[in-house]
C-alpha cells in the first residue's frame, strides 16, 4: 500500500499546469531517488498512464488517463444533468458556460461550453484556478458556514493573479459576505485580464452548494445594462439544475419566469 500511495502522489504532480516533467524535476518533488521514479514512470508508460517524448525524454499525461478522467464526466449526474443547461445558455447569451466544483484550494472546471464570443483564457475543462481569483470560487465560499469560511482562509494568502485580483482579506471577506446574501459574484479580470465571469450556486440535496454555474464574458462584449438579466439567466437555470439534483428550493432570483437578456452577440465592440 505504501508503494500504491507513493505511486499516485508521483502521478498526482501531473495536475499541475507544467505540461511535461523530467525524472529529475520528480525526484526533487517527491524526494525519491532517480532509481526509483524512474521504475514507477515506467509502469505508468506501459499502462498507458503517462506519455514519454522520445526526444526529450520528459513525460506527460497519457491516453489512458484522459480516457479515466472522461469517464467521471460520463457517470456524473451533476455533469450529466448540466450539459443541456450549459448549451442553454450559451443559445441565450452567446457566451461560455462552465460548471466548476471546489478541490482543495483550487477551483476546478469540470464542464464547459463554449460560445461564439470564445476568448482564450483560464476557463477551459479541467483548468484549475485559485479560489479567491474566480467568481465560481466566491460562489463556492459562499456556500460554507460563516465558521467554515474563517476556517478555510485562515491561513491561505491571496495572491495577485492579474492587477485586478483582491488580496486584501477584508475586501475578499466582504465580497464572500455579500454572494451568501444575494447568490451571485461578478468579477472583472480577476483571473485573466480582459475576461468578466459572473457565477452562482448550484445546490444539491441537502441545499448545500454542490457547484457554480458561470458565464463568462470578454470585457468587449460586456454591457452593464444586461447584468441583471444575465444574473436572472444563471439564477433561473441554476434552479432548474438544483431540483434536478434534488434540493428542495433554491432561494435566489425569481422562481417566476425571468427576462430573456438580449444577446450579448449583439453588443458592439468597445
Amino acid at each position: 500500500m505504501k508503494t500504491l500511495d507513493t505511486a499516485l502522489k508521483l502521478l498526482k504532480l501531473f495536475e499541475t499546469e507544467e505540461q511535461t516533467l523530467s525524472v529529475t524535476e520528480i525526484a526533487e518533488a517527491t524526494a525519491l531517488p532517480k532509481s526509483k521514479v524512474s521504475r514507477l514512470l515506467a509502469d505508468f508508460r506501459a499502462n498507458g498512464f503517462l506519455e514519454q517524448d522520445e526526444q526529450t525524454r520528459r513525460y506527460r499525461v497519457g491516453l489512458a488517463a484522459f480516457e479515466l478522467g472522461s469517464n467521471y464526466i460520463k457517470s456524473q449526474p451533476l455533469a450529466h444533468a448540466a450539459l443541456p443547461v450549459l448549451r442553454q445558455i450559451v443559445e441565450r447569451t452567446g457566451h461560455s458556460t462552465t460548471l466548476s466544483v471546489m478541490r482543495g484550494d483550487l477551483i476546478l472546471h469540470i464542464l464547459a461550453v463554449e460560445g461564439p464570443h470564445y476568448i482564450d483564457g483560464r476557463w477551459r475543462v479541467g483548468n484549475r484556478l485559485p479560489f479567491h481569483a474566480t467568481s465560481a470560487g466566491k460562489v463556492l465560499l459562499a456556500g460554507l458556514t460563516p465558521a467554515g469560511f474563517e476556517a478555510f482562509v485562515a491561513n491561505r494568502r491571496l495572491d495577485p493573479i492579474t492587477p485586478s485580483t483582491v488580496t486584501d482579506p477584508e475586501v475578499f471577506r466582504r465580497q464572500v459576505e455579500e454572494t451568501r446574501d444575494s447568490g451571485v459574484s461578478l468579477t472583472r479580470g480577476e483571473s485573466a485580464p480582459g475576461l468578466s465571469a459572473i457565477a452562482v450556486p448550484v445546490l444539491g440535496r441537502s441545499n448545500d452548494t454542490v457547484a457554480a454555474l458561470g458565464l463568462i464574458i470578454p470585457d468587449r462584449f460586456f454591457a452593464e445594462e444586461e447584468t441583471d438579466s444575465l444574473i436572472a439567466l444563471l439564477h433561473e437555470e441554476a434552479r432548474t439544475l438544483s431540483i434536478k439534483c434534488g434540493a428542495a428550493d433554491y432561494p435566489f432570483g425569481s422562481a417566476s419566469a425571468s427576462p430573456k437578456p438580449a444577446l450579448a452577440r449583439s453588443a458592439a465592440p468597445v
